[in-house]
């Protein structure tokens, strides 16, 4: 008798909480996946996930952006070889100018460097991508800016 009411118990509490992890489940959010998106010379390129999240109010949100650097120049440094880079830029909701909030640079032919950041109040996001010299941080090769995400989209 035990047994059988122990089961019964697990049962019933294995239920009820598969029961109240289905409204939490339906209204997630998955992250967007973007990209990939290249550098203008086509030897740099990035692409990764984006989630966007407010509050109850709806007058502030957190967006947290992940993603993959990946270096696709093979040439060797002394040859002209250069490393992959990417700058994100956001601006602040309530107001239009654009600041630098993260830059990533990986050198490694084949490879990705893994990143993850997160900004709070965000209005707009946009980034491009583009080569890098190792030793003098020269940035060139740089594709167009590109509008990860808009406030006013939403």
């Amino acid at each position: 008798m035990k047994r059988m009411t122990r089961a019964m118990v697990a049962l019933a509490a294995g239920t009820a909480a598969a029961v109240l992890a289905l409204p939490a489940a339906a209204n997630a959010n998955p992250a967007n996946e973007w990209g990939p998106y290249y550098s203008h010379n086509d030897l740099a390129r990035v692409k990764g996930t984006i989630d966007i999240t407010w509050n109850q109010q709806q007058t502030n949100n957190l967006v947290q952006v992940t993603g993959q650097l990946w270096d696709d120049d093979s040439r060797y440094y002394k040859h002209g070889g250069k490393c992959a880079y990417v700058k994100f830029q956001v601006s602040n909701l309530y107001s239009h100018h654009w600041y630098t909030t993260k830059k990533y640079t990986h050198c490694g032919y084949g490879t990705a460097k893994h990143f993850a950041f997160g900004k709070k109040g965000v209005s707009s996001l946009r980034f491009k991508v583009c080569q890098i010299h190792h030793k003098t941080k020269h940035v060139s090769s740089c594709g167009d800016w590109n509008y990860l995400y808009t406030a006013e989209n939403e």
